[in-house]
C-alpha cells in the first residue's frame, strides 16, 4: 500500500494561528513587545512555552525524547530507523508530532492526567490498536495515564495534541459545550476512534502549525499568540468531540488476549523459546487458529512476532550495559534471550535493526565517553 496522506489545500482550524505567526516575523513592533515584557505574571506562562524539535536513530532513544513521557518502544519493520519529533509546549497543553520510518510496538503513559488526542497525517501501511486495525485518518482519544498497545505503520506521520483533562473540561464548559465536557469528564481508562468530516481540517492545520517548527518559539512568547492558540485548539476538540461518530476501543480483541497470554508464556522461559506446538498446547487452539490470532491483531506470524521481541529485548540490553562503560558480551546477552547460533542470530539482529549487534555497543560507548 502507497503512503496514504491528508491533502495539503484544504483549509484548517489553525490556519488564522498560522497567519498570526507570519506577521509576527515579518514586522515586530517595539510598544508591542514592551508591553508584553513589563507583564511578569505572564512571563512564567511564557517561559513555560516552546519549541524543541530533536532526531534520533533508535526506537529506544525515541522513546525517551518525549519529555514528561513513559514510554516503550520496540521497532518491528526491518531496516535502519529514524525518528524526528516536533514538540510544541503551552501551559496544560503540548502538540506533539512524530515521524517514524519503522514499525514500532509501542506502549506507555503521558504526563499525568491527560488526554491524548492522535490524528495520523500520512501512514504507508495500516497499524494496529489493541488488537483492531487503524483506519487512516481516524482520530484516536487517549487516556493519557494508560497508552494502550499500537503497532505502528512502517513510516507515520502523526500529531498528538496533548491537554490536561480538567483545563479542557473547564474550557469546554465556558464555550457552553456541556456535552463534550460530561464525556470527558467521565473519560477514565476509556479509549475512542473518532471519524468525520471535521478531522480533515484539523490534520490540514496541525501540520501547517507544526511546519513552522522553531520558527514558531519565538511567537509562543506572546500571551495573545499563546492564547489564541489554546482557544483555538479547544473550539476543534470540540468540534470532534460533538460532531463527530465515535467507537469505544477499550477492550481488546479475544484474538489480542491470545496474543498477549503467548507473549507472557514465552518471557516466562526466554532462554529456551516453546516451540509453536508447545505454544498451541497452552491456549489450546489448533496452529491455523494461533497463526489467525497473531495476523489479525497484529498483521505478524507468531515467529515474526515472537523473536521481534526478543531482539528488541537483546538489543536493549546490550545498550544498557555499553552505557556503563563496562565489557560486553554479546554472545551471553544472546543466550539469555534464547538465541544460541551466533550466525543465525547475528544476520536477524542485521536484518531488524540495519546493523550488527557489535556496532550497537560501538556506537553506544562511543556516545558515554
Amino acid at each position: 500500500m502507497g503512503w496514504r496522506s491528508v491533502s495539503s489545500h484544504k483549509p484548517g482550524y489553525l490556519d488564522g494561528i498560522v497567519r498570526t505567526v507570519d506577521c509576527y516575523r515579518a514586522a515586530r513592533s517595539p510598544s508591542w513587545m514592551l508591553g508584553e515584557c513589563i507583564m511578569s505574571d505572564k512571563r512564567a506562562a511564557a517561559e513555560m512555552a516552546g519549541v524543541s524539535i530533536v532526531e534520533s536513530v533508535d526506537a529506544n532513544d525515541h522513546a525517551g525524547r518525549i519529555s514528561g513521557w513513559n514510554m516503550r518502544m520496540e521497532q518491528v519493520s526491518p531496516g535502519r530507523f529514524t525518528g524526528r519529533l516536533v514538540m510544541i509546549r503551552l501551559r496544560g497543553l503540548e502538540i506533539v508530532r512524530e515521524t517514524t520510518t519503522q514499525a514500532l510496538l509501542k506502549q506507555g503513559s503521558a504526563w499525568p492526567d491527560a488526554l491524548v488526542f492522535s490524528l495520523p497525517l500520512a501512514v504507508s501501511n495500516p497499524g494496529y490498536y489493541n488488537g483492531r486495525p487503524l483506519v487512516f485518518p481516524h482520530l484516536l482519544l487517549s487516556d493519557g495515564a494508560n497508552l494502550l498497545p499500537l503497532l505502528t505503520s512502517t513510516r507515520v506521520d502523526v500529531v498528538s495534541v496533548v491537554v490536561a483533562r480538567n483545563r479542557l473540561s473547564r474550557c469546554l464548559e465556558a464555550l457552553g459545550e456541556t456535552r463534550a465536557a460530561d464525556f470527558i469528564a467521565g473519560l477514565r481508562g476509556q479509549q475512542h476512534f473518532f471519524s468525520g468530516p471535521g478531522l480533515a481540517g484539523l490534520q490540514h492545520g496541525l501540520r501547517q502549525l507544526c511546519d513552522q517548527g522553531e520558527r514558531l518559539g519565538p511567537a509562543l512568547g506572546f500571551e495573545h499568540v499563546r492564547r489564541s492558540l489554546q482557544d483555538t485548539l479547544v473550539g476543534a476538540l470540540a468540534d470532534i468531540l460533538s460532531q463527530n461518530d465515535w467507537v469505544d476501543v477499550r477492550g481488546c480483541t479475544a484474538q489480542k488476549k491470545t496474543v498477549d497470554r503467548i507473549r507472557e508464556y514465552v518471557f516466562e522461559r526466554v532462554e529456551d523459546p516453546p516451540r509453536i506446538a508447545e505454544l498451541c498446547r497452552h491456549v489450546g487452539v489448533s496452529r491455523r487458529t494461533l497463526q489467525g490470532c497473531f495476523q489479525d491483531a497484529l498483521g505478524l506470524t507468531p515467529l515474526q512476532y515472537l523473536r521481534t521481541l526478543r531482539l528488541n529485548a537483546v538489543r536493549r540490553e546490550l545498550r544498557a550495559v555499553a552505557a556503563t562503560g563496562q565489557p560486553v558480551s554479546i554472545g551471553d546477552v544472546a543466550a539469555r534471550w534464547g538465541f544460541w547460533h551466533w550466525s543465525r542470530f547475528t544476520e536477524n539482529y542485521r536484518q531488524l535493526f540495519g546493523e550488527l549487534p557489535s556496532h550497537t555497543v560501538q556506537r553506544v560507548t562511543s556516545a558515554s565517553r
